[in-house]
């Protein structure tokens, strides 16, 4: 071979394995970059799940709150309901008791003419 092939081969040989010297190194810093996008990635994905969870966590506290409002709600207007109808049967008590007792202090005819007028 003449000396200017043998040189001519060097030089491919040198840049052929030049190439591959760069290639490997822009290989790395794709492999550096791919994995601090997966990192990203997976953070996104962390805060995104994080935010989902805060998300299903407030719904519940809603969910919860309203039931317990529900609740005391329904607690309340039945504890009213009862209080009205215990304060209703005593205001009847007394009130009728009270005329009971001024009906009979009348004299027997007149006693007889309101049970006349009551019963009609």
């Amino acid at each position: 071979m003449e000396r200017r092939q043998i040189i001519m081969l060097v030089i491919v040989i040198l840049v052929i394995i030049a190439l591959k010297v760069l290639n490997d190194k822009y290989a790395d810093r794709v492999e550096t970059e791919n994995k601090k996008t997966i990192k990203i990635l997976d953070e996104e994905g962390q805060v995104e799940g994080i935010a989902e969870k805060f998300d299903e966590g407030l719904r519940s506290a809603e969910e919860q709150t309203g039931n317990i409002i529900e609740n005391a709600t329904t607690f309340v207007s039945d504890q009213v309901s009862r209080a009205s109808e215990s304060v209703t049967n005593v205001v009847i008590k007394n009130t009728t008791q009270n005329i009971v007792n001024q009906i009979e202090k009348l004299p027997e005819n007149n006693q007889t003419q309101i049970k006349e007028l009551i019963c009609k």
